[in-house]
């Protein structure tokens, strides 16, 4: 079916421009101690069950932050309420989460990273096109599965692709126009201009129309347009108490559908983690991947497996619209 193989944004006004650098450099400040911490813990637990790690890459920094902010609060939420419940087979569960900046450069930077440590068992990420893209390979080389967040045909056909593919977004919208490859990142809006109005019934974007930055940059044109998400908002999720256990640990920062996805995407890998554990008595990157591939599992986004080329065989589009500045259920 499919043949897989930087960005700044300058807000005018000095005192803003001081605000926006504030918050990028406290919110790299917590995730280094975030890191230190989950390191910490570990170590506590150490003595009493023998941990394996999940790796987490994102935008934490830069133009698409919101993206890092919001799933990374997601994953923590995961691993904790695993590890309450025992973990995995009796292994804790540590987090390891790295900063790509949004920059496929660093993508495979913190790839190659991940590969050098062989408690590694997964890799969620990267949440854009061309760092998903860019890691793939690098994760594909060390055999580390790869749950990936991108659409592009040209993904790696080692990796497990967590995304509807750009077939199952153009049937979400067959009704009128979806863009993809032109709109793979917010650095220029000329496609929507063109081809959307304001108050269009008929204009589909991809899920990265759907972050709050969106209206900001698109102005009137925004309005009325729809968004194709990969995973539902929390209220229109199979658990809707997820938005309360995630806002108990999130500091404020609001779980939309990349949140949901995340949540999903850890989980996901905890059974498959969990499977080779109970088929092989200890978890290896080989087991891990083989259980992914036969997975069946149940989230907050729906049912969850893998055809043969990897493909998240049960992946469909959740259609949101912009109106008065806010994504609603249409």
């Amino acid at each position: 079916m499919h043949a897989r193989k930087n960005l700044k944004l300058q807000i005018p006004g000095t005192a803003r421009e001081q605000r926006a650098n504030y918050k990028r450099t406290t919110f790299g400040i917590w995730i280094l101690r975030f890191g230190v911490l989950s390191f910490l813990l570990s170590a506590c637990v150490a003595s009493t069950r023998p941990t394996v790690k999940i790796g987490l890459v994102g935008p934490f920094e830069g133009r698409y932050r919101e993206i890092g902010q919001e799933i990374i609060y997601a994953v923590r939420l995961a691993v904790r309420e695993a590890n309450t419940a025992g973990g995995m087979g009796g292994y804790s569960i540590e987090l390891m989460a790295f900063d790509d900046g949004g920059d496929p450069a660093q993508a495979e930077e913190q790839a190659h990273k991940l590969a050098t440590d062989p408690q590694v068992m997964g890799v969620i990420g990267n949440w854009l096109e061309p760092t998903t893209l860019a890691a793939a390979p690098a994760l594909a080389a060390s055999e580390i599965p790869f749950l990936a967040t991108a659409s592009s045909p040209e993904l790696d056909s080692s990796a497990f692709r967590l995304w509807p593919t750009d077939s199952v977004f153009q049937v979400t919208a067959s009704n009128g126009i979806f863009c993809s490859e032109p709109c793979r990142s917010l650095e220029s809006l000329d496609w929507l201009t063109v081809h959307c109005s304001p108050f269009t019934d008929h204009c589909y974007g991809p899920p990265l129309w759907g972050l709050t930055q969106f209206p900001r940059l698109a102005g009137s044109a925004a309005e009325g347009v729809y968004v194709v998400a990969p995973a539902p908002f929390p209220a229109d999720s199979a658990d809707p108490t997820f938005a309360d256990r995630y806002l108990a640990i999130s500091q404020g920062v609001q779980p939309r559908f990349l949140a949901v996805l995340a949540y999903d995407a850890a989980r996901l890998l905890f059974a498959a983690i969990q499977q080779d554990i109970e088929a092989n008595g200890s978890p290896t990157r080989a087991g891990v991947a083989a259980a992914l591939a036969q997975v069946s599992f149940s989230g907050l986004s729906g049912q969850f497996s893998f055809d043969v080329e990897r493909d998240w065989a049960e992946a469909s589009g959740w259609l949101y619209q912009w109106q008065g500045g806010q994504l609603i259920r249409p």
